[in-house]
C-alpha cells in the first residue's frame, strides 16, 4: 500500500484534476488504517467527480471508523442513490445507525438488507444484535439460528446464542455447547475461553 500511495502521489502531482488517483489512494490509506487520510482523499475524489459511488463508500467507512457515524450514514445514502443494490452499503449503514442508537432506522435498514439479500448471514447477526439491544431475545435467537443455518462457521453466532442461553434462560448446558463450538472455530481467541 505504501508503494501504491507513492505512485498515486505522482499521478496527483501530474494531473491533480483527476478523481481516480485520490480515490485509489484513499483505498490504500483505508487499508493502512489511516482513516483521516482516507476520508480526505475520498472527499477530494468526490469533489472532482461526485458520481463515484465507491468514493462515498470509502469515505463512509473511514468516517465510521473515526466515530463519525451520522456523516457515514449520509455517505452511504449518497452511494445508494448512485447504485441499484449494495449489500455492503446497506449493512454498513445499518451498523452506523445502530451506533447512533437510531434503532428504528437501523431496523428498517436491516430489514431492507435482508429482503434484498436473504442469504447474508452477517445481516442476521447484525439484526440479532439490534434485537438484543431492544431486549427481544426471541427475535434475536431466531436471527442467530437463521445465520447459523446459512453458515455453520460463525463463531460470533455461537457466542451470541450462548449469551442468550445464559442471560435469558439460565441454560448453561446449551451455552457451554455453543461456547465449545465457538472455541473450535476460533481456538486462539482468549475471550471465548474466559466466557
Amino acid at each position: 500500500y505504501m508503494l501504491a500511495i507513492q505512485y498515486f502521489n505522482q499521478a496527483i502531482n501530474a494531473k491533480p484534476y483527476l478523481a481516480q488517483p485520490y480515490f485509489f489512494r484513499a483505498i490504500a490509506k483505508l487499508n493502512l488504517d489511516d482513516f483521516l487520510g482516507a476520508e480526505e482523499d475520498a472527499t477530494a475524489a468526490i469533489d472532482r467527480n461526485p458520481f463515484i459511488a465507491d468514493a462515498y463508500e470509502v469515505r463512509g467507512v473511514a468516517r465510521q471508523n473515526r466515530g463519525r457515524f451520522a456523516e457515514a450514514v449520509s455517505d452511504y445514502d449518497s452511494a445508494l442513490r448512485l447504485v441499484a443494490k449494495s449489500r455492503g452499503l446497506l449493512f454498513n449503514k445499518a451498523l452506523a445507525q445502530q451506533e447512533l442508537n437510531w434503532t428504528d432506522s437501523a431496523m428498517v435498514s436491516f430489514n431492507h438488507l435482508l429482503e434484498e439479500f436473504p442469504n447474508f448471514e452477517n445481516g442476521y447477526i447484525g439484526r440479532a444484535r439490534l434485537y438484543l439491544q431492544q431486549g427481544d431475545t426471541v427475535a434475536a435467537r431466531a436471527d442467530i439460528d437463521r445465520a447459523l443455518e446459512l453458515n455453520k462457521n460463525l463463531a460470533n453466532g455461537y457466542l451470541l446464542r450462548a449469551d442468550i442461553a445464559i442471560n435469558s434462560a439460565r441454560d448453561f448446558e446449551s451455552a457451554f455447547n455453543d461456547m465449545n463450538e465457538a472455541i473450535r472455530l476460533q481456538p486462539r481467541e482468549p475471550g471465548l475461553y474466559i466466557n
